[in-house]
């Protein structure tokens, strides 16, 4: 096998495979070129997702005339001219690939003009053909149009998903790139509608005011800290602004988007107590550092970064977001302050009549249960607390206990809040609430969706959800969808939809939850959405609107909620597969007791 030289458009075309993925890729290059150039208001219009056609125009300098048919040369920048300038990177391009890899790609025209001279410069380059400029009148600045997107790429085209996901895409990354730049003035048009527009005061509030609505920041605190040289500012929403997808977190360093598994873990530790488990805040991060403590060279479009010392970044974004949510008048935590520790005073023995059970941390020793193995309980201490008296029961329910006695099974009460302990027979019931209400919903809108479509309640206040752009045009795209599982939706316009009906059994609390997570899976899929994602929405959909564990239920509750598990004749599992019954026999409990052999 002998060795060669790619020719350039190949290597071109192999380096478009990198920076340029999809129509969103090259809409974030060439507005990074534009903010390079000093612009203040940027426009970028799409076609049919990005695909058909792409145009970014804008008020910078624009690009000197004898400099033009350069700016298509793969590594032609004036960011960089030698090595030590890697080191103190602030600008968005600097390697010179964005233009030549786009051009590689597609039919590019490029128009600008500097403001040195009365006419500006046309040149064009197709598919690597780069033609020779001509002078042509027009504005100060520079406006590059994009056409037939990876025409002579077919097989890139395979893993693009509908032209409506990619236009979501598309204004998520213009909505990114007007989030780390708030001085700027951004305007994104979609197949002739306006979808966004920013005002480029530079107060983030109003730029977050204009993409996501007065709701969205309402839910927000600011973040301010500055620690060890490192700044950081931002928002970051409470419980009511968390969302079951990371979709709506975003992070920034020196005013350029990227991906930090690191960021988003410091952010959601500081979050702790303060969103639940399972849900993210909305987040919109940014730190400033010097040029020459973070690489951003490391991502063929400069998505990801590597930072000299990991762990100050983590420290200073972490302190910053736990001291937003403190109120004024408490003290601010200390940088290295951590109390862990619990006075031993509120501890004290337990009597025998207090002695409690609990698990010990052993492998149990299975016996004659039926589902899964029961440990033997040990002794420990318990926490002195307050007696609480037993409020007298109502007639209502006294009359729900005499209903019992003549059932041929007893509810004996509930658990940690979370399981209904049932006595049947000669045996121990363990209800997980949250798994046999999630099995009992599941079932009802499973037959419902089988039989045609699932039944939908209509709100008596419609529900306005914000979305993501990728959520927004997925919503759009499969209203039809969204309809046969429920959920009855319009466009509201800018990122919006509003929601008129929801299926019958969803709590109408987790309507944006839920909303959020089917889009998702739709989005997940390029054309047909497969009969296993369908299922896979059911299940959210009965998740979402189901009993959660730690919730503490009325008798009456808990006996509604037995009733339905017993009149299912199948095994009672949740969509998951965990089991909602665990079963000890009266045997099993007297052997522990040595009552029997």
């Amino acid at each position: 096998m002998f060795i060669k030289l790619l020719d350039k458009n190949l290597s071109n075309m192999i380096a478009a495979g990198e920076v340029v993925e999809r129509p969103a890729s090259a809409v974030k290059e060439m507005c990074e070129n534009s903010i390079d150039a000093g612009a203040g208001v940027v426009t970028v219009e799409i076609t049919g997702g990005g695909l058909s056609m792409i145009k970014v125009t804008d008020n910078g300098c624009g690009i000197h005339p004898e400099d033009v048919s350069n700016a298509f040369l793969r590594h032609a920048t004036s960011k960089i001219s030698k090595p030590e300038d890697l080191n103190e990177i602030y600008t968005l391009g600097f390697r010179g690939e964005a233009l030549a890899s786009i051009a590689a790609v597609a039919e590019v025209e490029l128009y600008t003009r500097t403001t040195e001279f009365e006419t500006g410069m046309t040149a064009t380059a197709n598919y690597g053909e780069i033609e020779n400029a001509v002078e042509t009148p027009g504005f100060v600045g520079t406006s590059i149009k994009v056409s037939n997107l990876f025409y002579n790429t077919p097989a890139r085209l395979k893993f693009l998903k509908r032209e409506a996901t990619e236009a979501g895409y598309v204004e998520e990354a213009v909505r990114k790139t007007a989030l780390a730049h708030p001085e700027v003035s951004f305007r994104f048009i979609s197949d002739g509608k306006e979808k966004l527009f920013t005002p480029g005061d530079g107060v983030l509030a109003n730029t977050i005011f204009t993409l996501y609505g007065k709701d969205v920041l309402s839910r927000l605190t600011e973040v301010e800290r500055e620690d060890d040289g490192v700044r950081v500012t931002g928002y970051v929403s409470d419980i009511t602004g968390a969302k079951k997808t990371r979709n709506m977190q975003m992070f920034f360093v020196n005013n350029r988007p990227v991906v930090s598994r690191m960021m988003i873990n410091a952010v959601e530790e500081a979050c702790k107590g303060i969103v639940p488990n399972g849900m993210h805040p909305m987040a919109i991060v940014k730190i400033d550092i010097p040029a020459d403590c973070v690489d951003i060279n490391v991502h063929p479009a400069k998505l990801e970064v590597k930072f000299s010392d990991e762990g100050r970044i983590y420290r200073a974004v972490y302190h910053a977001v736990k001291n937003a949510f403190i109120k004024p008048e408490m003290p601010k935590i200390d940088v290295e302050e951590k109390v862990e520790t619990v006075p031993a005073e509120i501890f004290r023995p337990a009597s025998k009549a207090e002695t409690v059970l609990r698990q010990p941390e052993v492998p149990y020793q299975s016996l004659e249960t039926k589902a899964v193995q029961v440990p033997k309980f040990v002794p420990v201490y318990k926490k002195a607390e307050k007696v609480v008296i037993p409020r007298q029961q109502t007639m209502q329910e006294q009359v729900k206990l005499e209903d019992e006695k003549i059932a041929d099974y007893k509810i004996i009460g509930q658990i940690f809040d979370t399981y209904i302990i049932v006595q049947k027979n000669d045996e121990m019931l363990l209800i997980d609430q949250h798994a046999a209400h999630e099995h009992i919903t599941f079932g009802k809108i499973k037959k419902q969706f089988e039989e045609g479509e699932v039944s939908s309640q209509q709100l008596l206040v419609p529900k306005t959800v914000v979305l993501s752009g990728v959520e927004k045009a997925v919503a759009a795209d499969n209203l039809e969808l969204l309809r046969k599982i429920g959920f009855e939706c319009e466009d509201f316009g800018g990122n919006s939809i509003i929601v008129r009906g929801v299926p019958e059994v969803l709590d109408i609390e987790k309507i944006d939850a839920a909303v959020s997570e089917i889009l998702s899976l739709i989005s997940a899929h390029k054309t047909d959405i497969t009969p296993e994602k369908k299922i896979k929405m059911l299940e959210t959909i009965s998740c979402r609107t189901s009993i959660k564990a730690g919730k503490k239920l009325s008798f009456a509750e808990m006996d509604h909620l037995v009733k339905k598990v017993f009149e299912t004749s199948e095994t009672v599992n949740c969509p998951h597969g965990r089991p909602a019954i665990v079963v000890v026999t009266k045997n099993y409990i007297e052997k522990q007791f040595y009552r029997v052999k």
